[in-house]
């Protein structure tokens, strides 16, 4: 069966039929929050055709997001291996369809699946790429190029030109202002990148958004990619 998700297609058949009994098909409204900080999390989520964002709040309510996953990974595969205790807050970015899966029948297939254990270890060592490319991109690179970056890896992810995003998020993402969100958006639209109405972004040329962007998604793209690689062949 194919899962729509790269983790569960990644295990062995054995493997994706016993987790396979205890998934959920969920859908996920924009915004939902599913785990947050300092608490245990419960359940590991899949996206199909959802993606989710990781953001670390301050006492003063200030966010900055770290990384999204989607259909390429999943969030709480780690704290399947070790402490379930969530450091960081995450929501739902796109609305769309997941896999849930309790923490614990992950935890007890891991204990006896060297195949899961091993892809729970690439899927997260890929998902820890994005995060240190973004602390560099974050504190080197242009507010325009790290947009630029962020609309591209959601447009892989989303599978179209049409990217569901609000102002509101996309000031998270960069950690700015909205009005400085608002203008960067303005000067994309007028070059012809893009279109942007309320909540919706809709991509017009691609090969512009890499050009203005920094060495940091291809970096993101390659390092994944190379994290994943050893996965490929099913054990």
């Amino acid at each position: 069966m194919a899962w729509q998700n790269d983790f569960l297609d990644s295990l062995p058949e054995a493997d994706g039929r016993r987790l396979g009994a205890a998934l959920t098909d969920v859908s996920l409204p924009r915004n939902e929050i599913l785990s947050e900080a300092g608490q245990a999390v419960p359940a590991v989520y899949l996206p199909i055709d959802c993606i989710l964002s990781v953001v670390t709040v301050m006492r003063d309510g200030g966010q900055v997001e770290s990384r999204t996953i989607g259909r390429e990974s999943g969030y709480g595969l780690l704290h399947a291996l070790g402490s379930p205790i969530s450091f960081e807050r995450m929501t739902v970015q796109v609305a769309g369809r997941a896999w849930r899966l309790p923490l614990e029948v992950l935890k007890a297939a891991a204990d006896e699946s060297a195949a899961i254990r091993k892809s729970i270890v690439h899927h997260a060592q890929a998902t820890l790429v994005q995060t240190a490319q973004s602390v560099a991109c974050n504190s080197l690179h242009s507010a325009e190029q790290r947009l630029c970056r962020w609309l591209l890896l959601t447009q892989d992810r989303v599978g179209g030109d049409v990217l569901p995003l609000t102002q509101e998020h996309m000031a998270i993402m960069l950690g700015v202002q909205r009005t400085t969100v608002t203008a960067l958006a303005s000067e994309l639209q007028a070059r012809g990148h893009i279109s942007y109405v309320r909540g919706r972004i809709t991509v017009h040329n691609r090969a512009a958004l890499e050009r203005c962007t920094c060495e940091c998604y291809e970096a993101i793209q390659r390092g994944a990619a190379a994290m994943l690689r050893a996965d490929q062949r099913k054990t």
